[in-house]
């Protein structure tokens, strides 16, 4: 009877005082482990709210992640990838971390800073708003130079390319983009367009992967800077002439190849490109995009979702509608050209 009143009495106390042990115990701990990489994560310089909370992007964590869990990985993931970078840059080559993203490059911090947040931030944003649902849960890394001699160098050094024929690339399976600076933002855009697409869309054929992408190599931001509008661009002057010439395939053609045909590469990314203005002129290509990326199991190459938005089967009148499209801007620019020269020679 004696033990059984001591069970009675202490038994529930014991009980209780074990359970808040193992509760703020375990609390402590994880604590602790997510600070455990010696304060880098505390030091870092984390200025800009947007992209950390995604939501503002447009941008959501992936399914079964909660966004304090993906964000806690990603800064850990971000300054691991510049600690590896360091490795393989030269001295005077400085590195900033902006999560999901990590710069570095031959310029100053200060110019890191200044291309991230008057380039990057804005273009990650618009293009988030308008097209990509999946936050980046891995970092990307920008290396930016300042010359075409020192994008050269790097280029070869890193990757073994040789780069003469354009100014920036993307290495999908490393998250990394390589860019010479010196040659404008376009290409920034480009190539950052294929590492946020990545991430959303995957599968993305490579048809619209390419068209995407090069239209926002020369764009123009809208009035609120939410927006990012593809304008005409080099890449016309290559499609009028195979269009002159009858050497350009069929978008149907272009659209259900397994890949664009690299003997004609500068054609088909022209008219990749310019379709996807063709959709943006119609208020569609964000429509396209989101439609596509839900059926693309059913349709790898996009032509069925492309007919249904388009609301014909018909591939022909598309084709048809789409070159007639293309010489009706062609007029437009030639006579916006010749309004100019007018109003200057007065």
């Amino acid at each position: 009877m004696f033990l059984r009143a001591i069970t009675l009495v202490f038994g529930p106390v014991l009980l209780i005082a074990g359970c808040y042990f193992m509760t703020v115990g375990r609390g402590q701990f994880s604590a602790q482990a997510a600070t455990s990489d010696g304060g880098l994560l505390q030091q870092r310089d984390f200025d800009v709210d947007a992209l950390e909370k995604g939501a503002e992007h447009g941008l959501a964590p992936r399914e079964g992640q909660s966004a304090a869990l993906v964000k806690s990985q990603l800064n850990v993931a971000c300054d691991e990838r510049a600690r590896q970078l360091r490795e393989h840059l030269t001295s005077s080559d400085r590195i900033i971390v902006r999560p999901p993203f990590v710069l570095a490059g031959n310029v100053s911090e200060s110019e890191l800073d200044r291309q991230y947040r008057e380039t990057i931030l804005p273009t990650t944003r618009a293009l988030s708003l308008a097209f990509f649902d999946q936050a980046p849960d891995e970092p990307i890394t920008l290396l930016l130079f300042s010359s075409d001699e020192a994008y050269r160098n790097a280029s070869w050094h890193l990757d073994r390319r040789n780069t003469v024929n354009y100014y920036g690339y993307y290495i999908r399976p490393d998250r990394r983009i390589v860019l010479n600076l010196a040659t404008g933002d376009g290409t920034l855009a480009h190539e950052l367009t294929h590492a946020l697409a990545h991430f959303d869309f995957p599968q993305m054929p490579e048809w619209f992967d390419e068209g995407l992408a090069s239209v926002f190599e020369e764009a123009d931001f809208s009035p609120d800077g939410l927006q990012l509008v593809g304008v005409s661009n080099w890449r016309l002057n290559h499609l009028l002439h195979a269009m002159q010439q009858r050497r350009l395939k069929t978008l149907e053609s272009l659209i259900t190849a397994r890949k664009v045909d690299s003997d004609h590469q500068e054609v088909e990314y022209a008219q990749a490109r310019y379709f996807c203005l063709y959709l943006q002129d119609r208020g569609l290509l964000p429509f396209f995009y989101r439609k596509f990326r839900r059926q693309h199991l059913s349709d790898p190459s996009g032509a069925r979702t492309l007919c249904s938005v388009l609301g014909t089967e018909d591939f022909d009148s598309i084709d048809r509608d789409f070159r007639r499209w293309v010489i009706g801007l062609y007029e437009q620019l030639k006579s916006s050209a010749t309004q100019t020269e007018l109003k200057a020679s007065r």
